[in-house]
């Protein structure tokens, strides 16, 4: 008695723009602000950096710098409007846009860890200057 033949897997008959490696994208066009440098835990030393966030998704950003400026391989990102932090990696590279993972969320209205005070002093002084204003 021949064995019977094994069914070949069944294939994913759903159209290839339904699939999606990554969480959908929301467009924007939000301020942003990158923290970075030998200083971040010591204010006075970090570099910050404006942007534009042009979409936004649970893991990560694609933002718009205006310069042509180089940044490190980790930083954050300051949603001004939205009062949070994303810890995040720099994914990929096309000038002017980066993509951004994010690695980890801090509101800025919830109590931080002391070394990342500093982002919600950063985050305070630019929503003070766009007439947000501190919510805390």
């Amino acid at each position: 008695m021949e064995p019977m033949p094994q069914k070949p897997p069944l294939c994913d008959l759903r159209p290839a723009g339904l699939h999606q490696s990554r969480p959908p994208r929301q467009r924007t066009f939000l301020n942003g602000k990158l923290v970075y440098g030998e200083g971040v835990l010591a204010p006075d030393g970090a570099l910050t950096l404006d942007c534009t966030i042009r979409d936004i998704s649970e893991g990560g950003v694609k933002i718009v710098l205006s310069k042509c400026q180089p940044l490190p391989a980790e930083l954050y990102l300051i949603v001004i409007k939205y009062c949070v932090a994303y810890r995040a990696k720099v994914a990929w590279l096309d000038y002017p846009a980066r993509g951004l993972e994010f690695r980890g969320t801090h509101p800025l209205d919830a109590a931080l860890p002391g070394e990342l005070a500093f982002l919600r002093r950063l985050w305070g002084d630019l929503s003070a200057r766009s007439g947000l204003g501190p919510s805390f």
